[in-house]
Protein backbone atom coordinates (compact mmCIF):
# COMPACT_ATOMS: atom_id res chain seq x y z
CA UNK A 1 0.00 0.00 0.00
CA UNK A 2 2.63 2.52 0.85
CA UNK A 3 4.49 1.96 -2.60
CA UNK A 4 0.84 2.81 -4.48
CA UNK A 5 0.31 5.40 -2.08
CA UNK A 6 3.74 7.06 -2.59
CA UNK A 7 3.18 6.68 -6.06
CA UNK A 8 -0.10 8.61 -6.43
CA UNK A 9 1.84 11.59 -4.00
CA UNK A 10 4.27 11.70 -6.29
CA UNK A 11 2.11 12.36 -9.69
CA UNK A 12 -0.15 14.49 -8.03
CA UNK A 13 2.98 16.87 -6.79
CA UNK A 14 3.92 16.74 -10.00
CA UNK A 15 0.51 17.27 -11.61
CA UNK A 16 0.17 20.29 -9.16
CA UNK A 17 4.04 22.08 -10.24
CA UNK A 18 6.04 20.78 -7.40
CA UNK A 19 8.96 18.89 -8.83
CA UNK A 20 11.58 19.50 -6.27
CA UNK A 21 11.06 16.92 -3.69
CA UNK A 22 11.98 13.60 -2.69
CA UNK A 23 10.14 10.67 -1.09
CA UNK A 24 10.98 8.12 1.01
CA UNK A 25 9.23 4.98 2.52
CA UNK A 26 9.00 3.69 6.10
CA UNK A 27 6.94 0.35 6.65
CA UNK A 28 7.57 -0.12 9.98
CA UNK A 29 5.85 3.10 10.77
CA UNK A 30 3.79 2.67 7.96
CA UNK A 31 4.68 6.39 7.31
CA UNK A 32 6.14 7.87 4.12
CA UNK A 33 8.45 11.46 4.54
CA UNK A 34 8.72 13.84 1.84
CA UNK A 35 11.59 16.44 1.36
CA UNK A 36 11.16 19.46 -0.21
CA UNK A 37 14.50 20.78 -1.66
CA UNK A 38 13.15 24.38 -2.28
CA UNK A 39 10.32 26.08 -0.68
CA UNK A 40 6.84 24.83 -1.42
CA UNK A 41 2.94 26.48 -0.99
CA UNK A 42 2.58 23.76 2.31
CA UNK A 43 -0.92 24.57 2.80
CA UNK A 44 -1.57 23.87 -1.04
CA UNK A 45 -0.15 20.78 -0.89
CA UNK A 46 -0.91 18.75 2.34
CA UNK A 47 -4.67 18.15 0.54
CA UNK A 48 -2.44 16.52 -2.08
CA UNK A 49 -0.96 14.54 0.49
CA UNK A 50 -3.83 13.33 3.09
CA UNK A 51 -7.17 13.23 0.50
CA UNK A 52 -8.03 9.86 -0.96
CA UNK A 53 -9.06 11.43 -4.37
CA UNK A 54 -12.03 9.40 -5.46
CA UNK A 55 -13.39 10.76 -8.78
CA UNK A 56 -17.06 9.28 -9.61
CA UNK A 57 -19.50 9.86 -12.43
CA UNK A 58 -22.88 8.61 -11.64
CA UNK A 59 -26.40 8.52 -13.06
CA UNK A 60 -28.99 9.76 -10.58
CA UNK A 61 -32.75 9.81 -9.50
CA UNK A 62 -34.45 12.87 -10.32
CA UNK A 63 -36.66 14.86 -8.21
CA UNK A 64 -39.83 13.26 -9.66
CA UNK A 65 -38.48 9.66 -9.16
CA UNK A 66 -37.60 10.19 -5.58
CA UNK A 67 -40.34 11.61 -4.93
CA UNK A 68 -42.60 8.82 -6.22
CA UNK A 69 -40.72 6.34 -4.34
CA UNK A 70 -41.42 7.99 -1.20
CA UNK A 71 -44.81 8.45 -1.80
CA UNK A 72 -45.29 4.84 -2.98
CA UNK A 73 -43.48 3.25 0.40
CA UNK A 74 -45.84 5.44 2.58
CA UNK A 75 -42.56 7.25 4.27
CA UNK A 76 -43.83 10.66 3.58
CA UNK A 77 -44.42 11.76 6.69
CA UNK A 78 -40.82 11.03 8.00
CA UNK A 79 -39.29 12.19 4.56
CA UNK A 80 -40.88 15.65 4.67
CA UNK A 81 -38.30 16.73 7.84
CA UNK A 82 -36.10 16.65 4.81
CA UNK A 83 -37.32 17.34 1.76
CA UNK A 84 -40.16 19.63 0.39
CA UNK A 85 -42.77 17.07 -0.58
CA UNK A 86 -45.70 19.24 -0.73
CA UNK A 87 -44.07 21.25 -3.98
CA UNK A 88 -44.69 19.99 -7.10
CA UNK A 89 -41.44 17.84 -7.93
CA UNK A 90 -39.03 18.04 -11.17
CA UNK A 91 -39.00 15.67 -14.05
CA UNK A 92 -35.57 16.19 -14.99
CA UNK A 93 -34.27 18.12 -11.97
CA UNK A 94 -30.79 16.64 -10.44
CA UNK A 95 -31.40 18.26 -7.04
CA UNK A 96 -33.88 16.70 -4.83
CA UNK A 97 -33.59 18.94 -1.70
CA UNK A 98 -31.18 20.97 0.21
CA UNK A 99 -29.58 20.28 3.64
CA UNK A 100 -28.56 23.17 5.63
CA UNK A 101 -24.39 22.31 7.59
CA UNK A 102 -25.45 22.10 10.99
CA UNK A 103 -28.31 19.37 10.08
CA UNK A 104 -26.06 17.12 8.29
CA UNK A 105 -25.00 14.80 11.19
CA UNK A 106 -29.14 14.63 12.13
CA UNK A 107 -29.69 13.78 8.32
CA UNK A 108 -27.15 11.12 7.75
CA UNK A 109 -28.66 9.07 10.88
CA UNK A 110 -31.76 9.33 9.52
CA UNK A 111 -30.72 8.38 5.59
CA UNK A 112 -28.83 5.09 7.50
CA UNK A 113 -31.87 4.35 8.89
CA UNK A 114 -34.32 1.14 7.56
CA UNK A 115 -37.14 3.45 7.95
CA UNK A 116 -35.42 5.63 5.55
CA UNK A 117 -34.32 3.13 3.08
CA UNK A 118 -37.71 1.64 2.25
CA UNK A 119 -38.89 2.09 -1.08
CA UNK A 120 -35.15 2.33 -2.66
CA UNK A 121 -33.88 0.45 -4.57
CA UNK A 122 -30.20 -1.24 -3.18
CA UNK A 123 -28.31 1.19 -5.49
CA UNK A 124 -29.43 4.49 -4.32
CA UNK A 125 -26.81 6.53 -2.32
CA UNK A 126 -27.47 10.21 -1.29
CA UNK A 127 -24.43 12.30 -1.60
CA UNK A 128 -24.54 16.16 -0.81
CA UNK A 129 -22.75 18.78 -2.83
CA UNK A 130 -19.19 20.22 -2.73
CA UNK A 131 -20.52 23.93 -1.61
CA UNK A 132 -23.68 25.62 -0.41
CA UNK A 133 -26.01 27.84 -2.89
CA UNK A 134 -27.21 31.01 -2.40
CA UNK A 135 -29.77 30.12 0.24
CA UNK A 136 -27.01 28.53 2.36
CA UNK A 137 -28.12 24.79 2.03
CA UNK A 138 -25.87 21.75 0.76
CA UNK A 139 -27.71 20.58 -2.24
CA UNK A 140 -28.89 16.78 -2.06
CA UNK A 141 -28.84 13.92 -4.62
CA UNK A 142 -29.58 10.64 -5.03
CA UNK A 143 -27.22 8.60 -7.43
CA UNK A 144 -27.33 5.52 -8.51
CA UNK A 145 -24.90 2.78 -8.47
CA UNK A 146 -24.96 -1.01 -9.98
CA UNK A 147 -25.27 -3.78 -8.44
CA UNK A 148 -21.87 -4.12 -8.00
CA UNK A 149 -21.88 -1.06 -5.97
CA UNK A 150 -19.66 1.05 -8.24
CA UNK A 151 -20.78 3.78 -10.20
CA UNK A 152 -20.51 4.39 -14.15
CA UNK A 153 -16.65 5.73 -14.15
CA UNK A 154 -14.26 6.68 -11.78
CA UNK A 155 -10.89 8.21 -11.72
CA UNK A 156 -9.07 5.71 -13.27
CA UNK A 157 -10.93 6.08 -16.32
CA UNK A 158 -9.32 9.22 -16.84
CA UNK A 159 -5.73 9.82 -18.87
CA UNK A 160 -5.38 13.57 -18.18
CA UNK A 161 -7.04 16.35 -16.04
CA UNK A 162 -6.17 20.46 -16.41
CA UNK A 163 -7.62 22.86 -14.65
CA UNK A 164 -8.70 25.95 -16.99
CA UNK A 165 -9.76 29.99 -16.19
CA UNK A 166 -12.32 31.82 -18.29
CA UNK A 167 -10.73 34.98 -16.78
CA UNK A 168 -14.11 37.07 -19.14
CA UNK A 169 -16.38 35.05 -17.30
CA UNK A 170 -15.01 34.69 -13.73
CA UNK A 171 -15.31 30.99 -13.98
CA UNK A 172 -12.41 27.92 -13.34
CA UNK A 173 -13.32 24.59 -14.52
CA UNK A 174 -11.30 21.45 -14.98
CA UNK A 175 -11.27 19.56 -18.39
CA UNK A 176 -10.83 15.37 -18.82
CA UNK A 177 -9.73 13.08 -21.24
CA UNK A 178 -10.54 9.86 -20.88
CA UNK A 179 -8.58 6.54 -21.89
CA UNK A 180 -9.89 3.95 -24.18
CA UNK A 181 -11.80 2.23 -21.83
CA UNK A 182 -13.16 5.56 -20.30
CA UNK A 183 -14.43 7.10 -23.29
CA UNK A 184 -16.45 3.75 -24.42
CA UNK A 185 -18.04 3.71 -21.26
CA UNK A 186 -18.70 7.87 -20.67
CA UNK A 187 -19.99 7.66 -24.40
CA UNK A 188 -22.48 4.42 -23.17
CA UNK A 189 -23.21 6.54 -19.67
CA UNK A 190 -24.24 9.50 -21.43
CA UNK A 191 -26.37 7.63 -24.10
CA UNK A 192 -27.66 5.48 -21.73
CA UNK A 193 -28.59 9.05 -19.63
CA UNK A 194 -29.57 11.15 -22.84
CA UNK A 195 -31.94 13.73 -21.50
CA UNK A 196 -31.01 12.82 -17.62
CA UNK A 197 -28.24 14.20 -15.81
CA UNK A 198 -25.30 12.74 -14.50
CA UNK A 199 -23.49 13.92 -11.18
CA UNK A 200 -19.97 14.15 -11.11
CA UNK A 201 -18.63 13.47 -7.17
CA UNK A 202 -15.17 14.02 -5.48
CA UNK A 203 -14.59 12.30 -2.34
CA UNK A 204 -18.21 12.02 -1.90
CA UNK A 205 -19.33 15.40 -2.86
CA UNK A 206 -21.01 16.57 -5.86
CA UNK A 207 -19.47 19.31 -8.00
CA UNK A 208 -21.82 19.24 -11.04
CA UNK A 209 -24.93 17.76 -12.33
CA UNK A 210 -25.23 18.28 -16.44
CA UNK A 211 -28.14 17.09 -17.96
CA UNK A 212 -26.99 15.18 -20.97
CA UNK A 213 -28.08 16.90 -24.07
CA UNK A 214 -26.20 14.53 -26.53
CA UNK A 215 -23.81 11.36 -26.47
CA UNK A 216 -20.53 12.21 -25.91
CA UNK A 217 -17.96 10.33 -27.91
CA UNK A 218 -15.01 12.38 -28.11
CA UNK A 219 -13.52 11.15 -24.67
CA UNK A 220 -13.48 14.35 -23.10
CA UNK A 221 -15.42 16.30 -20.32
CA UNK A 222 -15.60 19.29 -18.41
CA UNK A 223 -16.62 19.76 -14.48
CA UNK A 224 -17.78 23.03 -13.54
CA UNK A 225 -18.43 24.43 -10.48
CA UNK A 226 -18.54 26.61 -7.57
CA UNK A 227 -15.35 26.68 -6.94
CA UNK A 228 -12.20 29.09 -7.38
CA UNK A 229 -9.14 28.35 -9.72
CA UNK A 230 -6.48 27.28 -7.18
CA UNK A 231 -9.54 24.56 -6.05
CA UNK A 232 -9.79 23.60 -9.75
CA UNK A 233 -5.93 23.26 -9.92
CA UNK A 234 -5.85 21.26 -6.63
CA UNK A 235 -8.52 19.08 -7.77
CA UNK A 236 -7.10 18.81 -11.16
CA UNK A 237 -3.95 17.74 -9.89
CA UNK A 238 -5.31 14.90 -7.45
CA UNK A 239 -7.17 13.54 -10.35
CA UNK A 240 -3.95 13.36 -12.42
CA UNK A 241 -2.57 11.46 -9.59
CA UNK A 242 -4.96 9.07 -9.35
CA UNK A 243 -6.51 7.68 -6.10
CA UNK A 244 -5.29 7.28 -2.71
CA UNK A 245 -5.78 3.27 -1.10
CA UNK A 246 -6.61 4.74 2.20
CA UNK A 247 -6.37 8.59 3.46
CA UNK A 248 -3.24 9.70 5.13
CA UNK A 249 -2.78 11.83 7.77
CA UNK A 250 0.53 14.61 7.97
CA UNK A 251 2.60 13.89 10.98
CA UNK A 252 4.70 16.67 10.92
CA UNK A 253 5.79 19.50 9.16
CA UNK A 254 9.39 21.25 9.15
CA UNK A 255 10.46 24.43 7.17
Amino acid sequence: MLLQAEGVIAKRLNAYGITAFETERHPEKAQISIRFQEAAPLEAAIPLLTDVGRLEFSAVYTQAEVFSMINQSGQKEAWSNWLPLEKQAKEEQAVIGGITPERIPDFGRFAASREAAQGFPDGLRFALSFAPGENGRLELYALQYGQDGKPALTGAAVERSRAHSDETAGTASIRLAFNEEGSARWAQATRDNLGRPIAIAFDGQVVFAPQVKVEIQSGQSQITGQFSYEQARLMAALIQGGELPAPFAVKAVKQ
